[in-house]
């Protein structure tokens, strides 16, 4: 293996890493997401019937 084959193999698995980090963020931040939906629609109907 050359220098050249190395660098472009580390490269390949720093990118595949990165790849893997952003997707586990997006999942991350997707849960967070539901549970703010969640979260705010039961806040909604305990303030509907406190209303009534």
């Amino acid at each position: 293996m050359t220098e050249a084959t190395s660098i472009l193999a580390r490269a390949a698995d720093v990118g595949a890493t990165a790849f893997d980090v952003a997707r586990l963020a997006l999942a991350v931040a997707g849960l967070l997401f539901a549970l703010y939906v969640v979260v705010l629609g039961a806040l909604v109907l305990a303030a509907q019937r406190r209303r009534r």
